[in-house]
This record gives structure tokens, sequence and C-alpha cells, in this order.
């Protein structure tokens, strides 16, 4: 086979892996005790609400290891801060992973700890499902070591990207690309299921969750496509641009709670 129709076949499986149906799966390695300190609708902290409502706030009161919750492409990623604080004056501080998922929908991945970033994660490269990214951190706005994550509509157009170049070291602290993949009315947060958790019944919930079963499998296909809610049942109204946290020292739950 010459390497034109070898170059062809290879892109005809891509494609077809694109394009095959899978879940998200919690953003974390097996056998790690995690608990939910903001749901969906939550204006806790005044940010997951309006069109950023779908996303979660997960901590366990330690800087623990994030893995992909699904296969993608990394468009941004930010590592150069190693500060937060708890108010909105810290939000640009914080440390992200942005995956394209080649669906329409991107993975964000809020308050890394800096210097954490997997050797093997560079920023224009491809992650597999399960794939260890970097540590939990308390960078930005946020109140304690913990992973804000949410799934976008992709801002359709916008071809800037690795703006702090491919270890995510190469931008100020303070400089965040918000504007090319946060949510907003024209690109809402998008309600997904986790195949281990219903995460898009919005509760104000504070629980313990399910064991993540998110093992990297590197021979797993190049990109899965979660499942979305209806149109009918997103809101796409403007968002406070916060990303909050569990203060450090709080108790996980109070008694008897779940």
């Amino acid at each position: 086979m010459g390497r034109v129709a070898l170059g062809l076949a290879l892109g005809s499986l891509l494609c077809a892996a694109t394009a095959a149906a899978g879940p998200y799966r919690l953003p974390w390695a097996p056998a790690v005790s995690m608990d939910l300190t903001q749901d969906c609708n939550d204006s806790l902290y005044s940010d997951h609400v309006g069109s950023g409502k779908n996303a979660w706030d997960f901590a366990n009161g330690t800087q623990f290891p994030i893995s992909a919750a699904r296969a993608g492409r990394i468009t941004h990623l930010k590592m150069s801060s190693h500060f937060g604080c708890d108010t909105p004056a810290c939000v640009d501080y914080a440390n992200y992973i942005v995956v394209d998922h080649g669906d329409g929908t991107t993975s964000v991945y809020l308050h890394m700890a800096g210097g954490s970033l997997d050797p093997a994660v560079r920023c224009g490269e491809p992650v597999r499902q399960g794939q260890k990214l970097a540590m939990a951190g308390s960078t930005g706005w946020s109140t304690g070591p913990h992973l804000h994550f949410q799934v976008n509509a992709t801002h359709a157009g916008e071809t800037r990207q690795c703006e702090c170049g491919d270890k995510g070291t190469d931008c100020a602290p303070s400089q965040a690309a918000w504007s090319t993949f946060w949510s907003s009315a024209r690109f809402p947060s998008l309600p997904i299921v986790f195949d281990e958790w219903a995460s898009a019944d919005c509760a104000d919930r504070r629980m313990v969750l399910p064991f993540s079963m998110n093992v990297d499998e590197p021979d797993r296909g190049l990109v899965t496509v979660g499942r979305l809610l209806p149109d009918s049942e997103r809101r796409s109204t403007p968002v406070v641009l916060g990303v909050g946290g569990r203060k450090s020292g709080h108790p996980r739950r109070a008694a008897g709670q779940r």
C-alpha cells in the first residue's frame, strides 16, 4: 500500500473513531474517594449559574491526580500560575486544560496546581480517555484544592490555540484566554452524564461520589461522544466568570449526609 493510500486509510479510521459514541467518565483515577462540593445550577459562589450552570466542583482535601474525562485534543493549556485566593480578583490566575472532542463540545478543567502537568501532555496533542493530565490545585478564584469541570459548546470559528505554549508556561500567571473557550450565551455549558453518575440531575447536592471507572486504555478510540440532554433543557443566559471551591478545613459532609 502506497503512502497516500495508507494515509487515507488511517484518516478513515480516525474519522470512524471520532464518530463512535461513548460515555464521559469521572475525571480522576479509580479507587480515589471524591466529594461533590458544588453542584450544577448551584449559586453557592455565584458561578454555577446561567450559561455556565452545567459545572461541577470535585474535591477530597488533597491535590489529587486529574484524568481526562473523554478523549480529544488539547486546544488551550495554562500551567504558569501558582497563585489563588477566595475572591473574583484572582479569577485570571487559574490554570486550565481545555480538550476539544471534535463533535462541537469542549471539556474545561480548572485550578490545576502549577508545575503539575504530566510530562506526556502537550497543547495541540491528543489525549486518551483516562490519561493523567495534572494535579488538582487551588489556582485562580478558589478556596481550596479542587477540580472545576464543565463541558461547553466549542467556540465555532475560533483559531487561537495554545496561547501559553505547548507546556502551558509561556504566559504570565494572570493571563487567561477565557474568550476562546469559556461558556457564554452563544456557547453555553452543556449538561452531560458521566458513565458512573447522573451528573445532570442538578439539585444543590453535597455528596460522596461513586468510584471512577476511568482507566487509561491506550488502544481506546481517539474521540468518544458524551450523552447530552435535549436542547430544550439548556439555558443560555449571562454568567459571572467565577470559579469557587471548598475552603480548606471544611468538613467533607455533615453527619449522615451523602
